[in-house]
C-alpha cells in the first residue's frame, strides 16, 4: 500500500509537468524550451539567468512558473513527510504480481514517449486551445505589445507579408546570420526565423 502511495504521487508529479509544459507552450514558447522550464520550475533545478528572463518578463509564463513552483516546493514536502511515516510504519514487501503490475504501467507510459503518442497528444490538445500558430514563439509580452519569433514555413514568401497592421520586422535571422532592419524586399528562406515587434494579437493571424 505504501509503494502504491508513492507511485501514485510520481504519476500526479508526472501529471503536472505535463500540464505546466503544455501551458508554457500555448504562450508560444517552443516545446522543448516548455519541457525544460516546467521540469526547472517543478523540481526548483536547471534555472540560468538568461532562461528564466523569459519568464520573468512575460505575465503569463511568470504566473504558470510560479504555480509549479509552489506545487514543487509542496509535493516534495508532503513526498518526504509520508516517505518517513512510511518508513516509520514499515513498508511491507511487495508481491510478484504487483511487481508485474507496476513494471508493466511504467513501461506503458515509456512506449507512450518513445512512439510519439505523447507529443502527439499534447499537439492536438494545444490546437483545441491555442489561438496563436505554432511557429510563432512570443519572446516578450508587456500590456499589448510583444517581440515574438516567427519561424518560416514553405507559404511565406516575403518580409513584406509579416509588414502589416502593428508587426514591424527588426531582423531576419538565417542560420547563424543576422539580417538586421530587413527591406520590404528582402527574400526569406523556408527555416528563417522573424524577429518581430507589435500588437500581440496581430501575432495570431
Amino acid at each position: 500500500m505504501q509503494i502504491t502511495g508513492m507511485f501514485i504521487f510520481l504519476l500526479v508529479w508526472l501529471l503536472i509537468l505535463w500540464i505546466g509544459s503544455m501551458a508554457l507552450e500555448a504562450t508560444g514558447m517552443e516545446r522543448s524550451k516548455a519541457r525544460f522550464q516546467a521540469l526547472s520550475a517543478l523540481s526548483g533545478t536547471g534555472f540560468t539567468t538568461r532562461e528564466a528572463e523569459g519568464i520573468v518578463n512575460h505575465p503569463k509564463r511568470r504566473r504558470i512558473t510560479s504555480w509549479l513552483i509552489f506545487l514543487g516546493s509542496v509535493g516534495l514536502t508532503s513526498f518526504l513527510v509520508f516517505a518517513i511515516l512510511y518508513v516509520r510504519a514499515g513498508i511491507a514487501a511487495p508481491t510478484l504480481t504487483y511487481i508485474v503490475v507496476l513494471v508493466c504501467i511504467v513501461v506503458f507510459f515509456i512506449l507512450l514517449i518513445w512512439t510519439g503518442i505523447i507529443g502527439k497528444l499534447t499537439t492536438g490538445i494545444l490546437k483545441l486551445f491555442r489561438k496563436r500558430p505554432v511557429n510563432v514563439e512570443v519572446l516578450h509580452e508587456a500590456d499589448v505589445y510583444g517581440v515574438a519569433r516567427i519561424k518560416i514555413t514553405d507559404k511565406d514568401l516575403t518580409v513584406g507579408k509579416f509588414i502589416k497592421g502593428k508587426i514591424t520586422v527588426l531582423a531576419v535571422e538565417r542560420g547563424g546570420a543576422v539580417i538586421t532592419s530587413p527591406k520590404d524586399t528582402e527574400p526569406l528562406k523556408t527555416g528563417d526565423y522573424l524577429l518581430c515587434y507589435g500588437k500581440t494579437e496581430e501575432f495570431n493571424s
